[in-house]
């Protein structure tokens, strides 16, 4: 399965300008596989992704606000989204800060829908 999701990986640096960094984590926390720029830490990025949408789950919950669709952190240098991939895998995206959100929203969806279907 490792192939498959490399694949699907590869499939978005593909799709996306301005990627720099992409994963697919447990919702454990740990990585399942990924694609990262040199200096990024694969089990610190697994970590942080996986407390981030927690967080952003219960924040949902408290305001009764629905299902969490997707999380942005934008910095100013770059952004970062975390879009649940069924209910054991996160994937994590890393762009630039020019690169197309509305485009990264929808391969993220589609390699989303992929990855539900390979777990």
């Amino acid at each position: 399965m490792s192939e498959e999701y490399l694949f699907l990986l590869e499939d978005l640096y593909e799709c996306i300008d301005g990627i720099r960094s992409a994963a697919i984590v447990s919702i454990e926390g740990l990585i399942v596989h990924s694609i990262l720029e040199e200096e990024i830490s694969d089990l610190n990025l697994a970590a942080m992704t996986a407390t981030i949408l927690s967080v952003a789950e219960r924040v949902l919950i408290e305001l009764k606000s629905g299902k969490l669709d997707l999380c942005i952190l934008q910095g100013d240098i770059g952004n970062f989204i975390v879009m649940e991939a069924g209910s054991e895998l996160i994937l994590a995206v890393c762009l630039d800060n020019d690169a197309r959100m509305d485009t990264c929203f929808v391969e993220m969806r589609k390699i989303s829908e992929q990855i539900k279907s390979l777990y």
